[in-house]
């Protein structure tokens, strides 16, 4: 049996690289998490697509999709956004609809729920699609912290020198980790799933378990900052990938250092992983721990892709409110969670 099945607890599977004794709270109110889209579009100012940049508060963004979706009296599929937001916080982002005619942004605004509040309105030729964003900002409060603080700062220090594993969070796996258990019946036949969203969301968390579970083999044998045989590094900002045996050890280093390539891990597919090396040993040993996501990528033909295994907090700066509240603001790339960053600095409640 797969012993990960018996812990379905995100912080025991996946180990933090700080040691990290604090305790918190986050998401006391949405007012103490903040996110805003990073987006550098410029609207064409002609076209079917309305594009609106919305503010809310205590909503999740396929929510807002929906409202905006009764408000313009238009399919749920001609409505578009970049990615899912936090709904227990107060997020910034773009959403664009395809309304063949001239809408009255004032009239949508008037007949949207009161937390939801549009900023900023375009027309453009195109939608906006899955991805399409530079980052996200984050202005997020620690509150209730009992620890000490000289940890806390060099628990963030750290951070800003090493960056932080580049974990899938916990809602991508579901309440209580469940999302696994589902995946794993779902492939073997035992779970029917009509939902075309939760088809998407399964196969996902199946992928994203075994990275994180590589990512956390490489933090228990510390080579998770290490370069080993076979690796592929990527570049920053890139999906692009390139054999670590291709540079100069002491390049290596130096570019991983100055965060400009990371070390990758799988993404698991059907066909063989891309590595080689102990790198290839290592990812292929975790992933014969569940036979059950196998028969899945074979049957949806998913193919090896590779993800970096560490993300850099950019433009990290902490601010203490005062004995026991903590105010951090960083950018992360898309893709990235935001508690991966908070976990390696306190260990939290929501």
């Amino acid at each position: 049996m797969d012993n990960t099945a018996m812990i379905l607890d995100f912080d025991t599977l996946f180990p933090t690289i700080n040691t990290v004794s604090a305790t918190g709270k986050i998401r006391t109110c949405p007012e103490d998490f903040r996110v805003t889209e990073r987006n550098d579009i410029e609207l064409s100012g002609t076209g079917e697509h309305l594009w609106l940049y919305i503010e809310k508060t205590g909503s999740n963004t396929d929510w807002v999709a929906k409202q905006l979706s009764n408000v313009c009296q238009t399919p749920r599929r001609q409505i578009a956004y970049a990615g899912m937001k936090d709904r227990q916080a107060i997020t910034q982002q773009w959403f664009s609809i395809q309304l063949p005619k001239v809408a009255d942004v004032e009239k949508i605004a008037a007949a949207l729920p009161d937390n939801i509040n549009i900023l900023k309105a375009g027309l453009h030729s195109k939608k906006i699609k899955i991805g399409q964003l530079e980052g996200n900002q984050f202005k997020l409060i620690i509150r209730d912290i009992i620890g000490n603080k000289e940890e806390i700062e060099q628990n963030i220090n750290h951070i800003i020198k090493l960056g932080v594993p580049n974990y899938f969070g916990p809602q991508r796996f579901g309440q209580q980790m469940g999302n696994i258990d589902k995946a794993k019946r779902w492939f073997m036949g035992d779970y029917k799933v009509k939902s075309r969203t939760l088809k998407s969301l399964l196969i996902s968390s199946a992928r994203s378990h075994i990275f994180n579970c590589i990512v956390a083999q490489r933090i228990k044998d510390n080579i998770w900052d290490q370069t080993i045989a076979g690796d592929l590094l990527q570049l920053q900002g890139s999906r692009s990938w390139f054999p670590g045996a291709d540079a100069k050890p002491q390049e290596l280093i130096q570019r991983l250092n100055e965060f400009d390539i990371h070390i990758s891990a799988a993404m698991w597919g059907e066909d063989a992983v891309q590595s080689d090396g102990a790198c290839a040993a290592l990812e292929n040993a975790i992933a014969l721990n569940f036979p059950e996501y196998h028969k899945g990528f074979k049957q949806f033909r998913l193919k090896q892709d590779r993800r970096a295994i560490r993300i850099q907090a950019t433009q990290l700066e902490y601010h203490w409110l005062n004995d026991n509240s903590l105010q951090l603001t960083f950018e992360l790339q898309p893709g990235a969670y935001a508690t991966g960053v908070l976990r390696e600095i306190v260990n939290f409640k929501e």
